[in-house]
């Protein structure tokens, strides 16, 4: 059976199905932190960091050396190969698949989702349900560092979204809110009691089960968590539902029938009226630069009518799409008046992002007044009711992060003065729509937004360290944002300080934040992302075919084509005939993405050479 290790509750290793006593403390806490990160060689300054903090011992290295060493001889076996062996100045924990039970609890949990929106809700509760069995009823304990207490409470919303996919799942399926599934729910909202979404599967479970009088006090209940801590009302698909148990449980008994008299024709019952939505989020993030931009959007937008029009604004991860949407749509408020509806349809950060039609489903949700209509079952008939909806009025529809142009779509109808707002790494409209695509920001502009951000007098007092930083950010907005956070988190750090870190290679995504965008627009590759992983092993500057070539081993036009694949992801940009310019963060992911190929390849090369002795 070999080794397993769980994280998931109290940390647990096991050889051959029998536990095996980890020592207590730190070494445990670097157990951790290489698990959460296996495959791939920690630097020794972050896993001090993770262990120690800002006041690290002097012999913090040498201690750390020390547990490593407990740990091979907790983890080695004679004739297997090392588990923990130190790599590029840092170490690296192999781990095989099905050993951890964080890994399964991912794999399990994204197939499960897969299945539901593919339209198998028996297997995906099956598969989710195995997913959930792996967390124990124990949280795990407190980690010791930023880094894993920032994966923990991935994996936590992970579980979290697990647990309403599969409630939703057995509802799918017909549970009558069993005592099984309210309990998950109410055990699920003690922890998270500001998802609006687990509050909406909580009073349909309490209305299936006949009791509506429960679903109504879990309606007041989600009014008080949500104001208590937010200052907010519930969302419209909440509201709505409340009010379909209210007249559902309102709705007097038909009286009997007596035998010999003529039921009389009832009257027939007016169709609700279409709902005005307001659902535009206030900006929180400063804003600056984008004047053009803004006024090419509200001079496309003051066209709205009578004809409809799409637009799209796309660019690179990081470029401040979504920001530069939303404030036009917020300056163009006016020319709306018969509503606003905003979805993110996780484009940006998601592994499955939502199918059409469940985007059209949910702006038919948030457009009609009554609860009771049964839903559409097709993509065709979903959009043709929302063209319905839409004809004739003046309705804005800002779509965030489309992974693709299917989920957007056949919204829009022939006649009114409607517009659709769309986001997305590419351009995803065809025909007359203005298609807006967005660079980096201006070098001046760069700089006034990590004034915004982190203030006029850390920029004024170190004008050098500010443009490296801004620099080694790329102009990304994002990128700048997410950096200048230490200088908001911590009075203690320095824009000098800011610049030193981010000229670390092995710092500078994680500083930026952009890791988990470039993840998406990666898995999209398909058969092109052979060739992104090896030009993270090329030296920075132009790349042509003939250099990916080289690279991959693959023929010239197999490799050209691949390039190809790149520009349209976002992930490179021609750079004259025959050339492409791939940023430098976006090398350093593609440098990760090799170096883990490296390592897995490494393993399983010691692993064979190991079994032929």
């Amino acid at each position: 059976m070999g080794l397993s290790f769980e994280i998931l509750g109290p940390v647990r290793v096991r050889r051959d199905g029998q536990p095996v006593r980890a020592p207590a403390g730190r070494p445990t806490a670097l157990l951790v932190t290489l698990l959460l990160h296996a495959g791939v060689a920690v630097p020794v300054e972050r896993l001090r960091e993770e262990l120690w903090g800002e006041r690290a011992p002097a012999s913090a290295v040498a201690n750390l050396r020390s547990h490593a060493s407990q740990l091979r001889h907790l983890l080695d076996s004679p004739g297997e190969p090392v588990r923990l062996p130190a790599e590029h100045g840092g170490y690296l924990l192999r781990v095989e698949p099905g050993e951890l039970d964080a890994a399964e609890f991912e794999r399990l949990a994204t197939e499960g989702h897969a299945a539901r929106i593919g339209g198998e809700p028996e297997l995906a509760a099956t598969l989710l349900g195995r997913a959930l069995a792996l967390w124990s009823p124990i949280d795990p304990p407190p980690a010791y560092g930023p880094a894993t207490a920032a994966a923990f409470d991935r994996l936590r919303e992970r579980r979290a979204g697990a647990r309403e996919t599969y409630a939703a799942c057995r509802l799918d399926l017909g549970d009558r809110g069993t005592p099984a599934l309210l309990g998950l729910l109410r055990a699920h909202l003690a922890e998270h009691p500001l998802r609006e979404p687990a509050w909406a599967l909580l009073m349909t479970a309490q209305h299936r089960a006949g009791d509506q009088a429960g679903a109504v006090q879990t309606y007041r209940a989600a009014c008080r968590a949500l104001a208590g801590e937010l200052g907010v009302a519930p969302g419209p698909e909440l509201t709505e539902l409340y009010r379909s148990v209210r007249r559902r449980a309102s709705r007097p008994a038909a009286p009997p029938r007596r035998r010999g008299t003529t039921r009389t024709r009832a009257r027939p019952v007016e169709p609700p009226g279409p709902r005005v939505p307001h659902e535009l989020p206030c900006p929180a993030a400063p804003f600056v630069g984008r004047r053009a931009e803004l006024t090419r959007l509200r001079t496309a937008l003051a066209n709205a009518r009578p004809e409809p029009v799409t637009i799209a604004v796309y660019g690179m991860a990081g470029t401040g799409k979504s920001a530069l949407a939303l404030r036009a749509a917020a300056e163009a408020l006016d020319a709306f008046p018969d509503g606003q509806l905003h979805l993110d349809l996780g484009g940006s950060v998601a592994d499955v992002p939502p199918p059409p039609l469940q985007v059209a489903t949910r702006v038919l949700r948030a457009l009609r007044v009554g609860a009771g209509e049964p839903e559409p079952t097709t993509v065709a008939e979903a959009r043709a009711l929302v063209r319905s909806l839409l004809f004739g009025r003046r309705v804005l529809l800002v779509l965030d992060n489309a992974a693709d142009a299917a989920q957007v779509d056949g919204l829009l109808p022939v006649r009114g003065g409607c517009a659709l707002l769309v986001t997305s790494r590419t351009p995803v409209i065809t025909g007359d729509g203005l298609a807006l695509r967005l660079d980096p920001l201006p070098p001046v502009d760069a700089l006034a937004l990590l004034r915004a951000t982190a203030g006029d007098r850390p920029v004024d007092e170190e004008l050098a360290a500010a443009s490296a930083v801004v620099n080694l950010c790329e102009r990304l907005p994002l990128a700048l944002r997410t950096a200048s956070r230490r200088l908001i988190e911590g009075p203690h750090w320095s824009l000098t300080r800011l610049a030193r870190r981010l000229r670390d290679e092995r710092y500078r995504l994680a500083e930026t934040g952009l890791r988990p965008r470039l993840s998406a627009s990666y898995r999209r590759l398909g058969s092109a992302a052979p060739v992104f992983r090896r030009l993270g092993q090329a030296h920075p500057g132009p790349v042509t075919p003939e250099l990916a070539a080289a690279l991959t081993g693959a023929p010239r036009e197999d490799a050209a084509r691949a390039l190809d694949r790149l520009v349209a992801a976002q992930l490179a940009e021609p750079a004259g005939p025959g050339r492409f310019h791939i940023g430098e963060l976006v090398r350093l992911y593609a440098a990760e993405l090799a170096a883990t190929e490296a390592n897995g390849h490494a393993a399983g090369q010691t692993g064979a050479g190991a079994s032929s002795r």
